[in-house]
């Protein structure tokens, strides 16, 4: 019997990997094919650059102020949980927009929608970190975060690599069925997560701002959500009017999304090292560095619109703008958070994230009517002021290892 419990107890980590992988691979199915796509649909429905702006940039300003409430819930509630509603909510917002002619509806649902989907990465990395101290505490293997969340990127890249053939099948307007069928399955992947783990919960809320394991670093976290915001702030450019500039100056659609896909490619690559090879959160400040000086060379570059071959080149910087950034915060806030605040930390940076990103997209707007390409030097500048923090997280991490 005792033989037996060991046997059950040692596939936790396993099945829990699994499960997660999966939940991923789900949740960036849609954004494979939004991530390109989803302003052509806009533009498809005859809204001009700057209400394209508005739309994808609504979200994130409003994900300044609900972010944390659905982190607050999910601490709650249930991570799981509230990360199935929000699919759900994604899902039916996209099905919708299938249906609707008038702008106002159009906008409105496009910004639920959006909403709905970019709060859900933050809670999937809440119940990554938290599944992980679990393992951690059982006294089993530690669950490497980058080979979870690489499945994610895996399934982003795959979405990518057929959305030339996607939009082939559905094109113009009727992309948008495209994405609602896509969106069903994280909202089906959702629920089984939540069905299968640990059941809904409420918990008592603590007093005080109980966001950090150690008062004396909420400076040094402060740091991280700054400089990490920053960083990703900075592909608005790219991810606002990337595809539609492309397709101006006559880039076919199987090579856009040969574009999108090198570098989701080389993300990929940086997820799966991230944990064994490169140090993982002994590393985390170092991928912060590496992702703003990426950034700030990938964007200073783009700025003088490359040549289709130089423009494959410039997405492998991907690997370092969008996935050391990335990696780096969420490992460093996941150790600073206190045990029952990991979504809220996530969530803080998540909001952080999403006012940078909103503001970089409506002046990405405006710059790219102004100046076209040249509007990646704005872009740089944000990646220069991410830098500077990162080294100052960097630093902050170094003299805390000599104390």
């Amino acid at each position: 019997m005792l033989t037996r419990a060991r046997a059950e107890v040692a596939r936790i980590g396993p099945v829990t990997a699994r499960r997660l992988a999966f939940l991923w691979a789900a949740l960036f199915a849609t954004v494979g094919l939004h991530l390109p796509y989803f302003p052509v649909w806009l533009s498809a429905r005859g809204l001009p650059d700057t209400m394209i702006a508005l739309v994808l940039a609504a979200p994130m300003i409003l994900r300044v102020a609900i972010g944390p409430l659905v982190a607050t819930v999910a601490d709650t509630c249930g991570i799981a949980a509230t990360l199935a509603f929000c699919t759900w909510i994604m899902f039916a917002g996209y099905a919708a927009l299938g249906f609707v002619s008038e702008l106002w509806a159009i906008v409105g649902l496009s910004i639920l929608t959006i909403t709905a989907q970019t709060s859900t990465p933050s809670l999937a990395d809440a119940l990554t970190l938290t599944e992980a101290r679990r393992l951690e505490q059982l006294g089993l293997h530690r669950l490497d975060y980058g080979r979870v969340r690489v499945f994610g990127s895996i399934s982003a890249l795959a979405m990518m690599l057929l959305s030339g053939a996607v939009v082939l099948v559905f094109p113009g307007q009727r992309i948008i069925w495209a994405l609602a069928l896509i969106a069903l399955v994280p909202a089906i992947a959702g629920l089984l997560v939540t069905l299968r783990g640990r059941p809904l919960r409420l918990v008592k809320m603590q007093t005080g701002l109980g966001l950090m394991a150690d008062h004396k670093e909420l400076p040094l976290a402060l740091l991280v959500i700054a400089s990490a915001a920053l960083a990703q702030a900075s592909h608005a450019e790219i991810y606002s009017f990337g595809t539609l500039h492309w397709r101006a100056i006559g880039l076919p659609a199987s090579f856009i999304g040969l574009v999108w896909a090198a570098g989701v490619a080389c993300e990929c690559l940086f997820f799966f090292t991230a944990g064994r090879l490169l140090g993982g959160e002994r590393n985390a400040a170092s991928f912060l560095v590496l992702g703003a000086a990426g950034a700030l060379l990938r964007w200073v570059a783009m700025s003088f619109d490359p040549p289709p071959l130089l423009l494959l080149a410039l997405q492998s910087l991907h690997a370092l703008t969008f996935a050391a950034t990335y990696t780096g915060s969420v490992l460093i806030l996941g150790r600073l958070a206190g045990p029952r605040h990991r979504a809220r930390m996530q969530g803080w940076l998540a909001a952080a994230s999403a006012l940078t990103m909103a503001g970089a997209t409506l002046a990405a707007g405006r710059l790219t009517s102004l100046y076209g390409e040249h509007a990646y030097l704005a872009m740089a500048g944000l990646a220069g002021a991410s830098l500077v923090l990162a080294i100052g997280v960097a630093a902050w991490r170094q003299q805390a290892r000599h104390e």
